[in-house]
Parts: structure tokens; C-alpha cells; sequence
């Protein structure tokens, strides 16, 4: 809903970022700043906290089975590119519940589709 509000002046944003008295004209412009910024801070503090407790359970995976996490390191690092999106999505969320970091969080995926139906 936010960046709906507010997609002109963040298109404008976007383009002139490296204008600083243009920006700040276009940040007075914005509404709902104070909501935006409130949810950056969740979202950012959740995806800390999600990438502490993914680092921890990498760590003792690896020391417990480093057999299985190989495999599944195995898996991530040789998906074609042209792979099918839904068996991407298959590997990348084995792949993140082994607490490996994958270049699409299925995590997230999952929250934002949830979010736009």
C-alpha cells in the first residue's frame, strides 16, 4: 500500500538519488514516512535474527552430519540457471532449512506472495 501512496515520488527518488537538495524536497513529499521507516526497522531486525539463527544451525549441522550438508551444498551450487522456478524453489528452501544462505529466500517469497493475494 506504501509504495503504491507513494510510487511517483520514489520513481522521482530513484532517478535523483544522486542529488542531495532533490532528494530532500522528495523525502518531504513522501507520506506515511514514520510507518514506512517503522517496518524497515521489523523487517531488518526479523532478517538479523533469521540470519543468526541460520548461522548457528549451519554450524551445528555441519559438526553433526557434514555428510548430508554436503550433499545439500551439492544441490544449491549446481542449479542450472535455466532450471524450472519451482524446482529452484524446492532446492533453495532445502537448501535454507540446512541454514545455508540462498540467493532467493524462499522465506520471503513465500510471505510476499501471501502478502499480494
Amino acid at each position: 500500500k506504501l509504495v503504491v501512496e507513494n510510487v511517483e515520488v520514489l520513481t522521482q527518488m530513484r532517478t535523483s538519488f544522486d542529488k542531495p537538495d532533490q532528494m530532500a524536497a522528495l523525502f518531504k513529499r513522501l507520506s506515511s514516512v514514520d510507518g514506512v521507516l517503522k517496518r524497515m526497522t521489523i523487517i531488518g531486525v526479523i532478517l538479523s535474527f533469521r540470519s543468526l539463527a541460520q548461522e548457528a544451525l549451519r554450524d551445528v549441522l555441519s559438526y553433526h552430519i557434514p555428510f548430508l550438508v554436503s550433499s545439500i551444498e551439492d544441490f544449491k551450487d549446481h542449479i542450472p540457471r535455466e532450471t524450472d522456478m519451482k524446482v529452484a524453489m524446492n532446492v533453495y528452501e532445502l537448501s535454507s532449512a540446512a541454514g545455508l544462505p540462498c540467493e532467493i529466500d524462499p522465506a520471503l517469497v513465500v510471505a510476499l506472495s501471501s502478502q499480494k493475494s
